[in-house]
């Protein structure tokens, strides 16, 4: 069954073994906050705009009501059994209730190196899944080494929505499911747009990199030979349309309730494209959002191999940021591409059963739905431009000579190609991490002052 908490306690193990130690997220003191807020604005108004927020702080800063709402957030900060005072805001106002469709609009993807061992998609997907699961046991046995930066601990309570993971629509906001790791050995493969349940234990032993290609390839030929409804689209939608057709498909028939618990207790999403992208803006179109219906969007992890055997990987936000899961890609990559990965024995067993199809009940009323959603995703694909520069004229190196920070180089990059086009400069976002602290993800670097709008314009 799934849990709305992680399954996994977050007090055993090498990964957690910090997690007492972590310090919580401060409570700034108003007398910090206001300054810093009017240094964030100050660059993107002007004088009259300025003065008029200046006295409006200023006044708040001295009122009762600020006084008192400082004293209600140091209040939350300080409740027993509290990790974190900004957590559940955060994960509901950014995250559960943000109601735009998750892909394109949140949802994040990396694009892998070729592997030049394995042009077959499906002996390339074998290996990835071996290795992604090479990681998952890390991670449930908590022997995972913790991330550090530097010598500090960062904390590891995000890896409990890694596997086994999923976003679940509701109104007015979305709930993340998480299940048992060792009663779900299991992967959903995605193909035609069409689902599959891939067991990767048979008879107590992890099946081999040989038998998983085996059992893909069978998958593979199975799905090509008929056409499905593209089930899958309806995870593309506003969240809100969302939860009423995820409640519409549950309902047309217990089966649907089934392959939906099928689906989303599985350990991630192996979704094998028939398409064969070549440059860089068609292949991160495949992992951004594909053609819409061979993906499960609410999955946490999709992994994403074309027929071309390149591949990437699509990662969804609401619980987990890009951090862990670059950790889990750089290994999955450093383990194929550098024949690191255990892929078991070359022999595959006779008895291994058929993959099982998840097959949908779907109505007209269903079908309707996904018709219509189909349209919106297609729309919403269609109104955002992707475009690939790959410049080689100079890097970081050359960046961290002239005595910048490339990071401050880039940023400054955006904002001066902004102003350039627009002639204005707008608040422009950067992510900053929070993991030095209990239960912390992510903030929201301010990165316009006065003095980067005084470069952009001289």
């Amino acid at each position: 069954m799934p849990s709305s908490q992680p399954q996994k306690s977050t007090s055993v193990g090498k990964l957690f073994e910090f997690q007492s130690q972590l310090p919580k997220l401060p409570v700034p003191a108003l007398s910090e906050t206001l300054p810093k807020y009017l240094s964030t604005v100050e660059p993107l108004l002007s004088k009259d705009e300025f003065a008029q927020t200046k006295n409006l702080v200023e006044k708040f800063g001295q009122s009762s009501q600020g006084q008192e709402l400082q004293r209600r957030l140091e209040a939350r900060a300080a409740e027993p059994g509290r990790a974190n005072w900004l957590e559940e805001w955060w994960n509901d106002l950014s995250y559960m209730g943000y109601r735009d469709p998750v892909t394109p609009y949140v949802s994040y993807f990396y694009t892998y190196k070729d592997d030049k061992l394995r042009r077959k998609p499906t002996q390339r997907a074998a290996a990835i899944v071996r290795a992604a699961w090479a990681f998952r046991a890390q991670v449930a046995s908590g022997e995972l080494a913790p991330e550090m930066a530097r010598t500090t601990p960062l904390c590891s309570y995000s890896y409990n929505y890694m596997f086994n993971a999923t976003r679940i629509p509701k109104r007015p906001s979305d709930i993340e499911a998480t299940y048992d790791l060792g009663a779900n050995q299991h992967i959903t493969v995605a193909r035609n747009n069409q689902f599959f349940t891939l067991e990767l234990v048979h008879d107590g032993q992890l099946l081999s990199a040989a038998e998983i290609e085996s059992q893909l390839d069978r998958i593979v030929e199975r799905a090509d030979s008929t056409a499905a409804v593209p089930v899958g689209v309806l995870t593309s939608d506003n969240r809100d349309l969302w939860a009423d057709n995820y409640e519409l498909l549950a309902q047309a028939s217990p089966q649907n309730a089934q392959t939906l618990e099928k689906l989303q207790s599985s350990a991630f999403l192996l979704c094998l494209d028939d398409t064969k992208p070549v440059t860089r803006e068609e292949c991160h179109r495949t992992y951004w959002h594909g053609n819409g219906s061979n993906r499960w969007f609410d999955k946490s992890l999709q992994f994403i191999v074309c027929d071309n055997a390149k591949a990437g990987f699509l990662g969804e936000h609401s619980s987990m940021d890009g951090t862990p899961t670059c950790r889990l890609n750089d290994y999955v990559l450093d383990q194929t591409l550098n024949t690191k990965v255990d892929l078991g024995s070359t022999n595959v067993r006779a008895d291994l059963s058929e993959p099982e199809a998840l097959r949908f009940v779907t109505p007209p009323t269903v079908v309707r739905a996904i018709e219509q959603a189909a349209g919106r995703f297609s729309k919403v694909v269609g109104q955002h431009q992707l475009r690939v520069l790959q410049y080689e004229a100079f890097g970081k190196d050359e960046i961290k000579k002239l005595g910048f920070s490339p990071d401050g180089f880039v940023q400054m990059a955006i904002q001066l190609g902004y102003f350039k086009m627009y002639g204005k400069s707008r608040a422009t976002y950067e992510a900053a991490a929070t993991r030095k602290f209990l239960h912390g993800r992510t903030e929201t670097c301010r990165s316009v002052s006065n003095e980067s709008v005084a470069f952009c314009r001289a």
